[in-house]
């Protein structure tokens, strides 16, 4: 039995992977019904909307006192994404929030290796609560469908 069949045996979702030229993993995903590129960030504490996109789809935001980084950036603004269901594959990832940010300095840099645009970051927060398994091999993200509570 490979792994595949495995997880898939033990109730596991089956999540299509792509690679970019640079080697970041990409999954389709939905918010709030419509389509958005995601990087799937194994270092990324949180899942990150991008507020151009949050902002395009009309999604209630809530001003926070929060700040987030990364990808060279130290200290941004977040928002706090209201009513926006986030959907992978068949599987609706269950969040303490989600959160919108400037996505414009990872943009940027992606723009500058030649690749698209991301519209939504994959972080630790869904990773952990679906306890994901990444498959190299078939170039797959594995989640439970119901988030671990332990």
């Amino acid at each position: 039995m490979d792994l595949v069949d495995f997880l898939r045996g033990a109730g596991y979702c089956r999540i299509g992977l792509s690679r970019s030229g640079v080697g970041h993993f990409h999954a389709s995903a939905t918010v709030a019904g419509r389509a958005v590129l995601a990087l799937l960030d194994t270092g990324g504490s949180s899942t990150v909307l991008s507020l151009a996109i949050a902002r395009e789809f009309g999604l209630p935001l809530a001003a926070t006192e929060l700040r987030g980084g990364g990808a060279g950036a130290a200290s941004m603004e977040l928002f706090v994404v209201e009513q926006a269901e986030l959907q992978l594959g068949d599987v609706v990832p269950r969040l303490d929030r989600l959160v919108a940010m400037d996505l414009t300095h990872v943009n940027q840099a992606l723009a500058e290796s030649g690749e698209r645009p991301i519209e939504l970051v994959i972080g630790v927060d869904v990773l952990t609560a679906h306890r994901a398994v990444i498959d190299y091999g078939s170039s797959s993200l594995f989640l439970q469908p119901e988030p671990t509570t332990g």
